[in-house]
């Protein structure tokens, strides 16, 4: 009979650590998987910011390009003035067609930027909540 009891409480000893195990490992896989989530919205914003960062600097480029291409056929037509007046004058609209172009090439960019900030910010605003619905629904309660 002190051999069935201790037979039965080995028993239930195993039955306790199994069913402890079971739960510790559900949660270390629960833990994983939430830490995969969290790494997944960076990898996705990280490759957000790596296009957005191309296409804004492209378009940099492109625009320091043409610049330059510009000031070159400006200097050119420069040199052929005849007088000083014609030079002053060419000169004026050169300037004035500069900065437009540097205000209109500036307001680009910035749009381009918090168009980028707000596409590389979804996959994290994303996780923040699916992270609060789980937190609601009782992930929290360990």
């Amino acid at each position: 009979m002190a051999k069935a009891k201790k037979i039965d409480a080995a028993t239930d000893m195993q039955k306790t650590f199994e069913e402890q195990n079971a739960r510790v490992t559900a949660k270390v896989e629960e833990a994983a998987k939430f830490a995969k989530g969290n790494f997944d919205a960076m990898m996705a914003s990280a490759e957000k910011v790596s296009e957005s960062a191309q296409v804004i600097t492209t378009t940099m480029l492109q625009f320091a390009k043409d610049a330059v291409d510009q000031n070159f056929a400006v200097l050119k037509e420069l040199g052929q003035t005849k007088d000083a007046s014609e030079f002053v004058e060419k000169q004026t609209a050169f300037a004035k067609t500069s900065v437009e172009g540097l205000v209109q090439q500036t307001q680009k960019i910035n749009e381009m930027t918090i168009a980028a900030v707000k596409d590389c910010a979804e996959p994290v605003n994303a996780r923040v909540a699916d992270v609060s619905e789980t937190m609601r629904s009782g992930f929290a309660k360990v």
